[in-house]
């Protein structure tokens, strides 16, 4: 079998025209470019709040709808850009029992510093593009996600690092509601395919398969094997590891897992059109190598 190279490591081939899974490790690719481009303490929804926010205030609870952004986590970044003085909270006039966020002038003369900063990790992401791939790229990510592409700025919008963080969200919604419409609860289906290629295997090994340092996936292992899917036992040559493989549980549950993805990918293609869907596969995976 043919695996697909890249600084996030090996994709195992029964994801490697899975656009979900393809679109998430570009979106872990564009985290990075965008922290090494943006200010220290500000992040890409502080630069989506803003866009919006020039254009108009809007509630707490508008944002993150229009986002996508969980309540918890939109308290948090409006705290922050609030503290840094960028926006401010005023009674709606439309219902007093809200506030509405408005930018304050700190944050309209900020706006431009974080656009150019957003352009300059878009330039590093899509590096391996030229100009048409650029533009057909864009426009695919448009199409999977039309409401933001509407209703969203156009300097957001112009963004594969912002995109991309958008599809990838959308389609592992997508993703988790065809594991559920087979009654099947949602869990890393990534993991437990480079288990299954790697097994049997120690959590180190696993994790350099997965392109991650071990210790960011004791947690979801623990769910694996709480969940009856992964059997782990002592390594017989080294006492102080464990040999993790799948249970008989897990190679159903996977198997299962991979048909429901299959579904969502179909799903997808309809949308797109079946020649569309692969050509944004190719342009997410020229990005990962």
């Amino acid at each position: 079998m043919t695996t697909v190279a890249g600084p996030l490591g090996m994709l195992d081939p029964r994801l490697a025209d899975h656009t979900g899974h393809l679109a998430r490790l570009v979106a872990v690719r564009a985290e990075a470019c965008l922290q090494a481009s943006l200010p220290a303490g500000r992040g890409l929804r502080d630069l989506a709040v803003l866009a919006v926010l020039a254009e108009s205030p809007s509630s707490q609870a508008q944002l993150g709808t229009l986002l996508h952004v969980n309540r918890t986590v939109m308290i948090s970044v409006i705290d922050g850009i609030e503290a840094a003085g960028l926006v401010r909270r005023e009674r709606d006039p439309a219902d007093r029992r809200r506030y509405a966020l408005r930018i304050t002038e700190e944050g309209t003369a900020a706006l431009p510093e974080l656009n150019a900063a957003a352009t300059r990790a878009d330039r590093s992401l899509t590096a391996p593009l030229h100009h048409e791939q650029h533009r057909r790229l864009i426009g695919l990510l448009r199409r999977v996600v039309p409401g933001e592409a509407q209703a969203l700025p156009g300097t957001l919008t112009s963004l594969a690092v912002f995109l991309i963080g958008q599809v990838s969200q959308q389609l592992r919604a997508r993703s988790e509601r065809a594991l559920r419409g087979r009654g099947i609860k949602p869990r890393c289906v990534r993991m437990l395919v480079a288990l299954d290629a790697a097994q049997p295997c120690t959590q180190e090994r696993l994790a350099r398969a997965m392109s991650l340092a071990p210790p960011t996936i004791v947690s979801a292992l623990d769910e694996l094997r709480a969940d009856g899917l992964m059997l782990s036992a002592r390594n017989p040559d080294d006492r102080r590891e464990h040999v993790l493989r799948l249970s008989e549980d897990g190679k159903h549950y996977l198997a299962d897992a991979l048909l429901a993805e299959r579904a969502a990918q179909h799903q997808l293609a309809e949308m797109l059109g079946t020649g569309e869907t692969g050509e944004l596969n190719a342009l997410l995976t020229a990005l990962l190598r």
